[in-house]
């Protein structure tokens, strides 16, 4: 593409959106864009050079614009999308950007279900500290990466995000695969787990000729089909058959200690400034990359032990007073069961969830998941239902969620209004007590609000 290009995103403001259009400011394109509202990723696009309008309108695209980037949540009749099309302006999807940008460097591409956020960030870091300048694109900010979603370098490799959403992964041809898990999610796209299944061994077999696979051996959904893809393999997890496999662990107050151990010899006192069992794993799919770009140990262990989480994934955003609070973005049963464990298994004390349910389709599919993994808790309050891209669904209701833990155990109640919530807690706190915060919503907004306010009590 031609640097005097003029870029247009529709939605720029999504985190992946974002980023893609950090990549192109910093690289000397003209880039603009819409969103609903202003918002921090926003501004920090203004900051670096983004012309942005609040709204989505056709006026907003002019001649000017050579290219019109959108994603699948920009809908048909969308004013500005349609006004490219009359003008004959070129369209493309954000998936394909990405893979214009990408695979014809050595890509690094992360998928799955759940930690992949966290797993790219660490992997980023680890090439970054091993000096190799790598272009990194995360599906969340890093506080390591200048608070944003891209880091711009200048090395052979990129590290990307591989979102599984609307199979947008397809659009990369890796040279290494990443897959930490595979669920049922996003059952308003898939038919159902196999449709899932089928489309990231697709992913899998999309992969360049000679490319690594890493995976997580202890998953039987994604064992359900590796043996079929012809790549070189490296496993890792829990069970012995592993090729990686995690060993001694240590977990103490929100942090852990674990060696690695294969054939050949055993990696010892790995440390990591974060809690649970999925991050001991995101972590050993970093060390996996390690062996496959023959960066030393020693480099890969200061790496993880200098990480720090990604913003909204189990990032604690207060101590003090005897209480912790935790932003937390997790949003499938599955992300908040392992959330939950981390820090139940560290030795804490009143675990105190809010929880916001994210999508109605996803509280539909799941509300009895929900209602199990929240039991974890010894005291939750719901709020409603955070819609996102979706319309209500007759019947669909955060009460779902409430009824079913109900019988379950009775520290459960929904609260509507957000003020009565940080009222609740105000008047309920305790020395010891740790709040988390999770959701994929706004709930963070609120997060932030009761932090703000506990710092003066």
């Amino acid at each position: 593409m031609d640097k005097k290009e003029h870029i247009y995103f529709i939605g720029i403001g999504g985190i992946g959106m974002s980023g893609l259009a950090e990549y192109f400011l910093r690289t000397g394109y003209k880039v603009s864009g819409s969103d609903m509202t202003a918002t921090h990723i926003t501004e920090r696009l203004v900051s670096l050079g983004a012309e942005i309008f609040n709204g989505h309108s056709a006026s907003n695209i002019s001649g000017s614009v050579d290219t019109v980037v959108y994603t699948s949540a920009v809908k048909n009749g969308n004013p500005e999308l349609e006004k490219a099309n009359e003008l004959g302006i070129r369209t493309v999807r954000r998936a394909e950007m990405l893979g214009e940008i990408v695979n014809d460097k050595y890509l690094i591409a992360v998928s799955g279900t759940h930690g992949k956020t966290t797993t790219t960030a660490m992997i980023g870091k680890l090439l970054v500290d091993a000096g190799l300048d790598p272009l990194i694109f995360v599906g969340g900010n890093v506080q390591l990466f200048d608070g944003g979603a891209t880091r711009f370098g200048s090395g052979k490799y990129a590290v990307v995000e591989a979102d599984e959403y609307d199979r947008s992964f397809l659009a990369l041809r890796p040279d290494v695969t990443i897959v930490t898990n595979i669920d049922a999610d996003h059952l308003d796209i898939y038919k159902d787990l196999d449709d899932i299944k089928s489309t990231f061994r697709e992913f899998c077999d999309r992969s360049k000729y000679g490319a690594y696979m890493i995976y997580c051996g202890d998953d039987e959904n994604i064992k359900s089909f590796m043996n079929s893809i012809n790549r070189e393999k490296i496993s890792y997890g829990y069970d012995d058959k592993n090729y990686l496999k995690i060993i001694d662990y240590r977990p103490s107050a929100g942090v852990l200690d674990f060696s690695i151990l294969n054939s050949h010899r055993s990696y010892d006192n790995v440390h990591l400034n974060m809690p649970g069992r999925h991050n001991a794993l995101n972590s050993t799919a970093c060390f996996a990359v390690s062996k496959v770009l023959d960066i030393p140990f020693e480099t890969y262990r200061e790496s993880i032990s200098g990480f720090r989480t990604v913003d909204r994934r189990m990032q604690l955003k207060f101590e003090g007073k005897g209480i912790r609070v935790y932003d937390d973005y997790s949003h499938h049963p599955v992300e908040v069961s392992a959330s939950l464990k981390g820090l139940k298994e560290a030795g804490v004390g009143r675990l105190i969830t809010v929880f916001q349910p994210h999508l109605f389709t996803r509280t539909r599919d799941f509300y009895k998941e929900f209602a199990e993994a929240l039991a974890l808790s010894d005291e939750v309050i719901l709020m409603d239902i955070y819609p996102a891209r979706e319309k209500p669904i007759e019947g669909i209701t955060s009460e779902l969620i409430l009824n079913e833990a109900s019988s379950k155990f009775n520290n459960i109640r929904l609260i509507h209004d957000r003020s009565d919530v940080l009222a609740w807690l105000r008047h309920d706190l305790k020395s010891g007590d740790v709040v988390v915060f999770q959701g994929a919503g706004d709930v963070t907004n609120l997060c932030s609000e009761f932090v703000n306010q506990i710092k003066n009590i």
